[in-house]
């Protein structure tokens, strides 16, 4: 495979990591239920912390959803329908 300019930084940064770095890669692609391959790109991009927390509001959001505590589509498009109705006027068409 030919790796372009930013797949081989990539790639370098990724065979660069610390062993502790490596560990914290490894913890949060297991985390992620993915390979450390598959989710570097994005902590190349945009760092540990930032995608550490982003798989932690995943798990907790799916945790949200199995113990029913979301609010239906349905319901929120009708309660977005009822606050617009309320507050925003209508322009006419003139012509």
């Amino acid at each position: 495979m030919v790796m372009n300019a930013k797949q081989k930084k990539q790639a370098e940064a990724l065979a660069a990591l610390s062993a502790d770095d490596r560990a914290r890669l490894e913890r949060l692609a297991a985390l992620a239920k993915v390979s450390p391959e598959t989710i570097w790109p994005e902590v190349w991009r945009y760092g540990f912390d930032d995608v550490e927390e982003s798989v932690q509001a995943d798990l907790d959001a799916e945790d949200d959803i199995a113990a029913g505590r979301t609010i239906p589509h349905e319901e929120v498009m009708a309660q977005a329908r009822r606050i617009l109705e309320a507050n925003v006027k209508l322009k006419r068409k003139t012509g």
